[in-house]
């Protein structure tokens, strides 16, 4: 039961939108400081450094509006100034959803309705209202009658604008998935989604229940399952993605030939990647002819060289690996491969990147992440061009690792 709400009795917001823009710009300054000082945060470069940046300030959004949220962050707005002309409490007039209205600070000078009342007590045929219920605004009643109860669940009367605006919850969710989705995957990202959402509703049901409803346990715990739930579905889709897959088999419906396979289990080999022998071998074979004249397609010489800046271009450009050759010998599965399959996965088009002579023979077996600088020219390798070659690297380990499990048995 809550105590009775009377005219003159005070109504209260919240600061969660206050919280959560705080957030938002906490967030931010911290990337903006983080970059200053040399963090790798936005290493990655492309959209992955986006992703990065729109992970931070969604969390810290969020938890900025958790903590405005809670109860010793609540102010005192206005107060209840129409109530029931016939029937009072503790000499005051009782107020009653729907009819009567507070005035709101946060508001302007335009009276809110009360909006939330007893769904078993009525007062001149509306529900009566209560502590704990709300306006139009959003705002609550915070005190009432200290004599004086009124019981029953709540009923809604008229729509509430909530503090923090749907579209804005929206946009950082969008963000938030989109980010998650590029840092990890799609698949990942969906199950974290659903996870958090499931999570945040048991949250919100236990503190509740153990807490009381409104109550800072309520929040934080609502805050607290999402959080772990989001997390837990996301490293289980993980698991999954890492032991399962999905396969559609013949013609038909999509969901009725889906199959989930378990992922061929690679043995062990008896050493990492292939013999020096077959290497040559491969080498001889890679890049084909074909990706050499792709790379020089509708190139004009001279030019600017993009990953040494201040050299020229005056020879043909050679098709360099994107990810490694050697990085791709040693994946799973490649030494189980026939030579001929091996050859077609290392020439897989979306992996070859054109780079001049001296950029080619400046980087060598190396990662672009730890190429970075031609020694004998004393030149550092463009940034933005780093970057970019990093962000195609990362989403290509994975396409030529996909490939290499598609021919094994």
């Amino acid at each position: 039961m809550s105590a009775a709400a009377r005219v003159g009795d005070p109504i209260e917001h919240s600061s969660a939108l206050e919280g959560l823009l705080l957030g938002l710009a906490v967030g931010a300054a911290a990337v903006v400081v983080a970059a200053a000082a040399g963090v790798s945060i936005v290493a990655s470069g492309g959209l992955a450094a986006v992703a990065v940046v729109g992970a931070v300030v969604t969390m810290s959004a969020g938890v900025g509006e958790l903590l405005g949220s809670l109860s010793w962050c609540a102010n005192t707005a206005g107060q209840i100034f129409k109530g029931s002309h016939n029937v009072h409490t503790n000499g005051k007039p009782a107020a009653r959803a729907h009819l009567d209205t507070a005035a709101c600070e946060k508001h302007g000078s335009a009276p809110q309705i009360i909006a939330e009342g007893s769904d078993t007590v009525f007062i001149n045929g509306q529900p009566a209202a209560r502590v704990g219920d709300h306006t139009v605004c959003d705002g609550k009643i915070s005190s009432g009658s200290s004599n004086v109860n009124i019981g029953g669940g709540t009923k809604k009367t008229d729509d509430i604008n909530p503090e923090v605006p749907l579209w804005l919850h929206l946009t950082l969710g969008v963000i938030g998935v989109g980010s998650a989705a590029v840092l990890t995957t799609p698949a990942i990202a969906i199950a974290g989604l659903f996870g958090s959402l499931l999570g945040g509703v048991g949250g919100n049901l236990l503190g509740g229940r153990w807490y009381g409803e409104d109550s800072n346990g309520q929040k934080l715990m609502t805050f607290g399952g999402a959080f772990v739930g989001g997390g837990l579905a996301g490293k289980g889709r993980q698991w999954f993605d890492a032991r399962y897959e999905f396969k559609q088999e013949g013609l038909g419906s999509l969901f009725g030939n889906l199959k989930v396979s378990k992922r061929p289990t690679i043995p062990p080999p008896n050493s990492k990647g292939v013999s020096p022998e077959v290497y040559q071998k491969l080498r001889a074979r890679t890049p084909s002819k074909e990706i050499q004249a792709m790379v020089n397609e509708n190139v004009v010489l001279p030019m600017e060289d993009p990953a040494l800046p201040g050299l020229e271009i005056t020879k043909p450009l050679h098709a360099d690996h994107v990810v490694p050759m050697k990085q791709i010998t040693e994946m799973d599965g490649f030494n189980q491969l026939s030579f001929d399959k091996q050859v077609e996965v290392l020439n897989y088009k979306p992996n070859f990147s054109p780079l001049s002579e001296t950029a080619n023979t400046s980087r060598g077996a190396k990662t672009f992440e730890q190429w970075t600088r031609y020694k004998k020219g004393g030149v550092d390798v463009d940034p933005k061009f780093r970057a970019s070659m990093m962000e195609r690297a990362s989403k290509l380990e994975a396409e030529l690792q996909d490939k290499i499990y598609s021919f094994l048995p």
